[in-house]
C-alpha cells in the first residue's frame, strides 16, 4: 500500500521483525542437572548470552568451551560444588572463545593441565573459583583482556601462569602452598594487584615480561617473593614482602617504591651512585656505584643483598641471616669491600657469580648451606673469615682466588707476637700446628683452589689485646654473668665516678667467639668532648683511642654514648655500680630498631 510521502509496512512484515528481534536478544537460563546431567552438554546445547547454572554435586568431567558470551557459575558457591577431571590429562575447563565467564567451582585432579585454562579467548571472567591439585590451577596462552580475580589457588604445580598474554587483571586472589610457582607470567604484560601470595617456591615470577604492574600485594614465607628473570620496564609498588623479599636478573628499568620487608624498607637502586643505605629489611643494587650498606639486620628475606652490576660499593657490619637464598649476593660485580659481616643459616652465606676483584675479610659465615660460593669468578681477596659449621664450607667452581692477606700481619696468637701471611678459619680443618704460630702446617683444599694459611682458631683469637691499666683511675664495668641476650646497636647513658679516672682508651668485652667491639663512642659534659672511632679488625682492635685525655672528675655526670658492632657482652640493667662509679642506661637501640632502658655494654675506660 502506498500512501503519498510515505511507504507502510504491511502488518504480517512488522510481526516477522519484531519476532525475528526477540529471539535474538532472548537469553536462556540453562540449569545442571536438570535440563542437561552433564555440564558439556549443557555447554554444547546453549547459545550466545545464555546463563548455566550448576547445582550442588560432584562432576567428573573434562568441558570445552568454544562459544562466546557464555556464563558457566554455580548455584551456591565453589565449596558445594566440585568438577574433578574426567581424564587428568586434559583441561577441566578449556576455554577457546571470547566473553565467557566460569565462576564459583572448585577444580581439582587435572594432573597434567589446568583447573581452567584459556587459549586464544579475550574478555573472559575467572572467578571465585578454588583450584587444587592440578598441574596449572589457571593458565592463559595468547588470551587477553581477562579478569581473574577473587579465586583461590593452592597446591597446585603452578598455581596461576600466563603465557603470552596481556592486558589481563590479576586481583584479589589467594596463592598459596604451589610446588613451584605462585603467579607465572612468561613474556606477559598485566595488572597483578591485591593479591596474597604464599608459600610457593616463586612467589609471583616474571620472565621476559615487560611493563607489568605488581601493585598491594601481600607475598610472604615464599622462597622468593618477586623474582624478575630478563624482565624489564615494570612497576613494583606498595607491596608487602614477609619471609621472603625480592630477586632480579637480568632486568633493567624497573620501579620499585614503597614497599617493605619484614616492615622495614624494601631499598632497590638501579643506576644510582654515591649513596648510604640508612634503614632497609632488603637491599637490592642495579647497575650503581660506590653504594654503602653498613650496621644493618637484612635478615629473613630471600637475599639480604644482592649486587648486580655494582662496583666501589661498601657492605660492612651487617647481620644477614635466616634468608631462604643467601645473606649476600654479587652477580657481575667488582672491586666491592665485604667485612665484618655475620652470615648465618643462610643457603649461601656469601656467593659471587662471575664478580671479581672484591675484598672478602673479617665476616662470619655460619650454620649456612654452603658458607661461600664462587662461580667463575677470580682475583677476589678473601682472608680472615670465620667459615664455621655449614654444611658445605666452600664450593668454588671455574675460580681462582687468593685465599689469605696479601701481605704479612704481625698478631698476637697463644700469649706470642708472630708476622705471617693469614688466611681463614675452617672449622673442619684437620690439619696441626706444630710451630704454634696459629697458621696450619698444610693447605686447606677449596676444590682446584686453597687456603695456604688456614688459620687453627677464630680470627678474633689473633688480635686480642691485654689491657694493663692502672686500677685506681679505671672504670670498668666488668663482665657479665650471662652477656645475652646481645646484639650490635646504640647505647645513650651517663657516667658518675667516685674517684678521678683518666682515660685515653675504650675496651669493649666481646661475646666468647664474636668480634662484638665499639664502633665509635663519645664522652660529653657541658664543656668539652671527646670521641674515638674503630679502625677495625686489626691491630689492638678491641680498644678505640679518644681524641684527647678524658677526665672524669668525682660526682660529677658525664653523658656518654657507645655505638657497638657485632655481639658486645651486655649488663642486663637500668644501673650499674662499679668499683669506681656507676653507668646508667638511658635507651639502648639495637640493631632491628628495638628499645631497652636496661643495656649496657660492658666497657672499660683506661690509659
Amino acid at each position: 500500500m502506498m500512501c503519498k510521502g510515505k511507504f507502510v509496512f504491511p502488518l504480517f512484515t512488522s510481526f516477522l521483525i519484531l519476532t525475528a528481534f526477540a529471539s535474538v536478544s532472548e537469553a536462556k537460563t540453562i540449569y545442571v542437572p536438570d535440563d542437561y546431567v552433564k555440564i558439556q552438554w549443557a555447554v554444547d546445547n546453549a547459545s550466545a548470552r545464555d546463563t548455566i547454572i550448576v547445582r550442588d554435586s560432584f562432576y567428573v568431567e573434562n568441558i570445552d568451551i568454544n562459544k562466546p558470551h557464555l556464563t558457566i557459575k554455580s548455584e551456591n558457591g565453589s565449596a558445594n560444588c566440585v568438577v574433578k577431571a574426567a581424564n587428568s590429562n586434559d583441561h577441566i575447563f578449556y576455554v577457546t572463545a571470547d566473553n565467557v565467564t566460569i565462576k564459583g567451582f572448585t577444580v581439582i585432579g587435572a594432573a597434567w593441565k589446568a583447573g581452567v585454562y584459556l587459549h586464544n579467548s579475550n574478555n573472559c571472567r575467572i572467578e571465585n573459583v578454588i583450584a587444587s591439585n592440578n598441574h596449572n590451577g589457571i593458565r592463559l596462552d595468547y588470551s587477553s583482556n581477562n579478569t581473574i580475580a577473587n579465586n583461590t589457588v593452592s597446591n597446585n604445580y603452578y598455581g596461576i601462569c600466563l603465557f603470552s598474554s596481556s592486558n589481563n587483571t590479576i586481583a584479589n586472589n589467594i596463592v598459596s602452598s604451589n610446588n613451584i610457582g605462585g603467579i607465572c607470567l612468561d613474556y606477559s604484560s598485566n595488572t597483578i594487584a591485591n593479591n596474597t601470595v604464599s608459600n610457593n617456591h616463586n612467589g609471583i615470577r616474571l620472565w621476559y615480561s615487560n611493563n607489568n604492574t605488581i601493585a598491594n600485594n601481600t607475598v610472604s614465607n615464599n622462597i622468593d617473593g618477586i623474582h624478575l628473570l630478563y624482565s624489564s620496564n615494570n612497576t613494583i609498588a606498595n607491596n608487602t614482602f614477609l619471609l621472603n623479599g625480592m630477586l632480579v636478573h637480568d632486568s633493567y628499568n624497573n620501579t620499585v617504591t614503597n614497599s617493605t620487608v619484614n616492615g622495614k624498607p624494601l631499598v632497590y637502586l638501579e643506576n644510582v651512585n654515591d649513596y648510604v643505605v640508612k634503614d632497609a629489611g632488603q637491599v637490592i643494587a642495579i647497575n650503581s656505584n660506590n653504594i654503602t650498606i653498613k650496621d644493618l639486620n637484612l635478615s629473613y628475606a630471600s637475599v639480604g643483598v644482592e649486587f648486580w652490576k655494582t662496583s666501589n660499593s661498601i657492605i660492612a657490619n651487617n647481620t644477614v641471616s635466616s634468608n631462604n637464598i643467601g645473606g649476600i649476593g654479587l652477580w657481575y660485580s667488582s672491586n666491592n669491600t665485604i667485612a665484618n659481616n655475620n652470615a648465618s643459616n643462610n643457603d649461601d652465606g656469601i656467593y659471587l657469580y662471575y664478580s671479581s676483584n672484591n675484598n672478602i675479610y673479617n665476616n662470619n659465615a655460619s650454620n649456612n648451606v654452603y658458607g661461600i660460593t664462587l662461580w667463575d669468578s677470580s682475583n677476589n681477596i678473601i682472608y680472615l673469615n670465620n667459615f664455621i659449621n655449614n654444611k658445605d664450607q666452600v664450593y668454588s667452581d671455574s675460580s681462582t682466588n687468593i685465599w689469605n692477606s696479601t701481605e704479612k700481619i704481625t698478631y698476637t696468637y697463644n700469649g706470642s707476637q708472630h708476622t705471617n701471611y693469614l688466611g681463614n678459619y675452617w672449622s673442619d680443618y684437620k690439619g696441626s700446628d706444630a710451630d704454634e704460630d696459629g697458621i696450619g702446617e698444610t693447605p686447606y683444599i677449596i676444590d682446584s683452589d686453597k687456603d695456604n694459611y688456614p688459620l687453627i682458631e677464630r680470627f678474633e683469637n689473633y688480635f686480642v689485646p691485654t689491657p694493663t691499666p692502672t686500677p685506681s683511675q679505671i672504670f670498668d664495668t666488668g663482665r657479665p654473668e650471662n652477656p645475652y641476650p646481645s646484639i650490635s646497636g646504640e647505647f645513650i647513658g651517663t657516667i658518675k665516678t667516685n674517684k678521678k679516672v683518666i682515660a685515653t682508651k675504650l675496651y669493649t668485652y666481646a661475646c666468647e667467639g664474636t668480634g662484638g667491639h665499639t664502633e665509635h663512642a663519645l664522652i660529653c659534659n657541658k664543656t668539652w668532648c671527646a670521641y674515638a672511632e674503630w679502625e677495625g679488625y686489626k691491630g689492638d682492635w678491641m680498644n678505640i683511642s679518644f681524641n684527647k685525655t678524658v677526665i672524669l672528675m668525682p660526682y660529677e655526670t658525664y653523658n656518654i654514648t657507645i655505638v657497638t658492632g657485632s655481639y658486645p657482652q651486655i649488663h642486663h640493667t637500668s644501673s650499674l655500680k662499679t668499683e669506681n662509679g656507676w653507668i646508667n642506661c638511658t635507651e639502648f637501640t639495637d640493631a632491628n630498631g628495638n628499645k631497652y632502658d636496661d643495656w649496657i655494654p660492658a666497657i672499660m675506660l683506661w690509659s
